[in-house]
């Protein structure tokens, strides 16, 4: 068993970074290095990795990052894991299969909580930019 890099997320650049590489994320994983071994053989099948990193975010850091409440807040001790696809050698390679284990891209995951965010505050919803959207 190869041990992964885990690295804990806390700081807006890294925020930034992994919203900007669209990276692969896991809502709820255990983050043993056991659990995380299995998911990047799982990524291995599909495509190769160039490095095993993980990061780590915690539910609460996420709320207080992203200004998260009531039923759309995480629970605090809730992992959000997320692996970059710029580590990985093919990554379209994982479009669909990721259904499969239920991830989800990390600006999709920011951009939808965003979204809850404002509508239980009452705001309207945001106009798309292309009338065919």
């Amino acid at each position: 068993m190869e041990n992964i890099n885990t690295i804990s997320v806390t700081e807006d650049s890294q925020f930034e970074d992994l919203y900007e590489d669209s990276a692969l994320t896991f809502e709820g994983l255990e983050t043993s290095q056991k659990n995380l071994n299995a998911v990047f053989n799982w990524l291995e099948e599909y495509t190769g990795v160039k490095t095993r990193t993980a990061y780590v975010i915690t539910g609460k850091i996420m709320n207080d990052q992203y200004s998260l409440t009531g039923d759309n807040a995480y629970p605090n001790d809730l992992n959000i894991v997320c692996i970059k696809l710029s580590d990985m050698v093919s990554p379209l390679k994982i479009t669909m299969p990721r259904f499969e284990v239920g991830a989800r891209w990390f600006d999709d995951v920011v951009d939808n909580n965003a979204r809850r965010e404002r509508s239980f505050h009452g705001e309207p919803r945001r106009e798309s930019r292309n009338a065919n959207d």
